[in-house]
């Protein structure tokens, strides 16, 4: 028998940094699990969180329009998550083998202990996702969806939605480009008139 499901609010997929940006995301999961933004120590993809009823997330970087938001499922016994998330904005992109998390990596990731030294991420052999495991999603859509088995190491994922309009705050590169386009759209439009 399936495990009954609930729909929890939780808001922001992780309070962790976002402040008053933080928008509600719809999770659901089994009643048994819980989503969690991880602060801990201990590197994520190092098999060492062995949390079986836990979905984790990390808030990742962002930049140009995007922001990253990491998922980890890293039960210590054999175990399956079953969870459609609702990032509230869309998705872009989702890496999900060791070398897309790996290559992505440096864009993305974040010192996620705050002790200033990269290690967090640990081994990338051990990232990602196996065959059996299923994740839907569609681009411009804003649910995932997972069906994932694991034990240790577990399972990772990294996802990329886009910002919303007002959190796109231009590059000073960018800024100083608008800005010189206005001011020679300004200058035509005074030779015109004259």
């Amino acid at each position: 028998m399936a495990p009954m499901k609930q729909l929890v609010t939780f808001w922001g997929l992780a309070l962790l940094a976002l402040g008053s940006q933080a928008a509600p995301v719809a999770v659901t999961l089994p009643t048994s699990f819980t989503l969690t933004p991880y602060s801990g120590a201990a590197a994520v993809n190092a098999g060492q969180l062995d949390s079986d009823r836990t979905l984790f997330t990390v808030r990742e970087q962002a930049h140009d329009g995007l922001q990253s938001w990491y998922l980890v499922y890293d039960p210590l016994n054999p175990g399956r998550v079953r969870a459609t998330l609702d990032f509230g904005a869309p998705i872009v992109a989702v890496y999900a083998t060791t070398a897309e998390l790996a290559a992505s990596q440096v864009d993305w990731s974040v010192d996620i202990d705050g002790d200033g030294v990269f290690n967090d991420y640990a081994f990338r052999n051990l990232m990602g996702l196996e065959s059996v495991d299923i994740t839907t999603w569609t681009v411009g859509g804003s649910l995932l969806t997972i069906d994932w088995r694991a034990d240790d190491p577990g399972d990772h994922l990294r996802v990329l939605v886009r910002l919303p309009q007002e959190n796109n705050v231009p590059e000073p590169a960018s800024a100083a480009l608008v800005l010189l386009g206005l001011g020679l759209g300004a200058a035509a439009a005074r030779r015109r008139r004259r």
